[in-house]
């Protein structure tokens, strides 16, 4: 699901309920139609993301999470994006921990998840939204044209209010990158 599949939850579940409110003749089939919002929303908080830290840290990421997304949900963010990628098998959104480290080490330990997620993820999609900077090797992919694209501003899924994502609003770029046995050199 991701956060953007939990924001879109999140819409839906308010505009359902606002649709309710104001139309009263099918309010009890509007609020029943929110529900498995309600249910994928709570199914993120308690399930996925935890899941997700955890996984990320057994497998020796430093900073980075990775987020399993469905590969349905990835395709639709792409397309809504106006993106056309290739073939891939498995979707992540990259999340990264904030921290208080210089700059340097920074864009090191990201650049040396990130490497480790490709190998142990061959031919899989990561996308990601940020304002911080990205590590060279993405850069270098995204002058060299390959699997990779990396576009200003935020995906076509708004952020829902509150969420707590830190971005600076100028700043925001959204991309996707597939991994394989080249990438990351």
């Amino acid at each position: 699901m991701g956060t953007k599949g939990r924001d879109a939850a999140l819409w839906l579940f308010f505009a359902l309920m606002l649709a309710s409110i104001l139309v009263h003749a099918v309010s009890k089939v509007l609020f029943l139609a929110a529900l498995p919002e309600v249910a994928l929303f709570l199914r993120y908080c308690a399930r996925e993301h935890p899941k997700a830290v955890r996984r990320s840290g057994e497998m020796g990421l430093r900073m980075v999470v990775l987020l399993p997304v469905k590969v349905s949900w990835a395709r639709l963010l792409l397309r809504l994006d106006g993106e056309r990628m290739g073939y891939f098998c498995a979707a992540y959104e990259v999340h990264v921990k904030s921290g208080t480290l210089p700059l340097v080490d920074y864009l090191r330990i990201l650049s040396s998840d990130l490497e480790i997620a490709a190998k142990m993820f061959p031919g899989a999609l990561f996308i990601w939204e940020t304002s911080a900077p990205l590590p060279l090797s993405i850069r270098r992919m995204v002058r060299s044209g390959r699997s990779v694209f990396l576009k200003n501003g935020g995906w076509p899924v708004p952020r829902f209010p509150f969420t707590g994502r830190d971005l600076r609003k100028g700043h925001v770029k959204h991309g996707a990158v597939i991994s394989g046995e080249e990438l990351f050199c």
